[in-house]
């Protein structure tokens, strides 16, 4: 993955990839490959144990929703920042990049199944931001079609539904679908690069609230989740993978939606935008050396 983001950085600096270039690579990602990709991991053979993974990522993924959203609320008021600023610390601090970093992250990991897995999680990630986040950001409520109505999340339900129903696809369609997901994890990680080669690290460092959010983000949270994951593991069974897959997940650089919707109703924008980035960076340094640890002491 690392040589991936190398050719990113080089594409751009070479002026291959613009501004223009890296939005249209963004939305063949988003809209075309990845649902491909979540389609594909439908066809993940049934088990019994798969079904209850499935459950456990939805109901610990809405649990560190609504616990993280109600304690930052009731801490930020006491916070000297500005209101807006306040609103932005939020979500940039709870909401994670969890499409495009982190399911070619997963699929990475874990194939088919991780993917799944994933892409459960970023159905709550959708429920969750597009009502309170958005909520928060412009004072409105968000919609149903851009909690439900995107490609990713049709082809997330789509793929639970394939994947619980007996039928399989066609091999022919099956090996199309997995020539398309293939490109998931290269595509996206060379936009990664390129992201980082208009980061100016200079003028990135000095906005000290950036640093609370990108140790809540990439530290606290994974950590609390990994720790309160160990602990029911010792009461009820709880597949290593899932417990990975749950951490990771949780792990991911702040999300760019919450730099869109920033930008769209005048909340705090830059300090939305430095904040993004600096997870984004601080991520290369904190999401192996927690994907070590997990796998050191969840998977033996």
């Amino acid at each position: 993955m690392a040589l991936m983001i190398v050719l990113g950085i080089i594409l751009r600096k070479k002026r291959i990839i613009d501004d223009r270039t890296q939005g249209t690579l963004s939305d063949i990602l988003l809209k075309a490959v990845l649902p491909f990709t979540i389609i594909s991991s439908s066809q993940y053979e049934y088990s019994t144990e798969m079904v209850k993974s499935i459950i456990a990522v939805a109901c610990c993924a809405s649990a560190y929703y609504i616990v993280t959203l109600l304690i930052l609320r009731q801490t930020t008021m006491r916070l000297p920042f500005d209101e807006s600023e306040k609103r932005v610390f939020v979500t940039t601090s709870v909401f994670a990049n969890t499409g495009f970093v982190g399911f070619p992250l997963m699929y990475g990991l874990f194939g088919a199944s991780g993917l799944l897995l994933a892409s459960i999680y970023n159905l709550m990630y959708n429920l969750f931001f597009y009502t309170y986040g958005v909520h928060l950001i412009s004072r409105k409520t968000g919609n149903f079609k851009d909690i439900f109505l995107n490609p990713v999340s049709i082809a997330s339900v789509a793929a639970v539904v394939l994947f619980i129903i007996p039928w399989r696809m066609p091999v022919f369609v099956k090996e199309t679908t997995d020539l398309i997901g293939n490109m998931t994890v290269p595509l996206s990680m060379i936009i990664l690069g390129s992201t980082f080669a208009t980061v100016d690290l200079r003028k990135l460092f000095m906005d000290k609230k950036s640093y609370i959010v990108m140790a809540l983000r990439l530290i606290v949270f994974p950590l609390a989740m990994l720790g309160a994951l160990m602990i029911a593991s010792r009461f009820i069974e709880v597949n290593p993978r899932t417990m990975i897959t749950l951490t990771i997940m949780t792990a991911l650089p702040s999300g760019t939606m919450n730099v869109i919707y920033s930008e769209r109703y005048n909340c705090a924008s830059k300090f939305c935008a430095r904040t993004v980035v600096m997870t984004l960076v601080f991520m290369v340094v904190t999401l192996p050396l927690l994907i070590g640890l997990c796998l050191r002491f969840l998977m033996g």
